[in-house]
């Protein structure tokens, strides 16, 4: 029970600063460089290495988020939110490539939690996955138009 109840709090933390990092890319007042530098610190306060989740492929991926074999909902919740976040980021920011493998990441990582799983600080799953898929189209089509 003390394992979850610190699997929640760590959830709850990282979607607090997560949440407060959208506001500002949304505003504005928060660009590429400073994102990446909270998205970076919210990965470490949780004991996930951003640079290695960004690195690998997908299947590898998914085994960092279940080092005992079976993947840890709070890795795979705060991981997939991370990658949200910066897909939402890079695509403010113009970087195309970057949000879609972002999104990519982010949708790998949030078919592993169960939809009915709700954790304070995080939207509900199956509308973040929706959110993201949506963004996914959209950043595909402008790669796929090319440069205006």
């Amino acid at each position: 029970m003390a394992r979850q109840d610190y699997i929640l709090r760590m959830i709850e933390v990282a979607g607090r600063a997560l949440r407060a990092l959208l506001r500002g890319l949304r505003s504005g007042d928060v660009g590429a460089g400073e994102m990446k530098d909270r998205l970076r610190t919210t990965a470490e306060g949780v004991g996930l290495d951003l640079e290695l989740l960004r690195k690998v492929d997908l299947d590898t991926l998914v085994l960092l988020v279940s080092p005992g074999g079976e993947p840890e909902i709070g890795r795979c919740w705060v991981s997939a939110e991370l990658f949200a976040v910066d897909a939402e980021g890079a695509e403010l920011n113009g970087d195309l490539e970057g949000a879609l493998d972002s999104c990519r990441r982010a949708l790998r990582l949030y078919a592993l939690v169960d939809p009915s799983v709700v954790a304070a600080g995080f939207p509900e799953v199956t509308a973040r996955v929706t959110e993201i898929r949506e963004r996914l189209d959209r950043v595909e089509t402008q790669l796929e138009a090319g440069p205006a």
